[in-house]
């Protein structure tokens, strides 16, 4: 099981939308990036998923404020949580 290419987008362009603030930490812009190779290569890692799964829910505050679909980020972080228990 991986992401589809719709939940790809979703999840690279609201993602990528708060690494646009000048005070996101390079540590940070560095595991996006790292996502989206592995996502174009099809290669994400157990890694990956935690810091997916991490990166969602320290954005979950912004699923309403941003007018991003809620549910569909919700249904995100589930499939997530299904990855990570699926790759250890």
């Amino acid at each position: 099981m991986t992401y589809t290419e719709e939940e790809t987008a979703v999840l690279c362009g609201f993602i990528g939308r708060y690494l646009d603030r000048a005070s996101v930490c390079e540590p940070v812009r560095a595991g996006y990036s790292r996502l989206c190779k592995g996502l174009e290569q099809n290669t994400l890692t157990h890694q990956d998923y935690l810091w997916t799964e991490r990166a969602l829910r320290f954005l979950m505050p912004q699923w309403w404020v941003e007018r991003e679909d809620h549910r569909v980020l919700a249904s995100l972080l589930l499939k997530t949580q299904t990855l990570i228990r699926t790759t250890r």
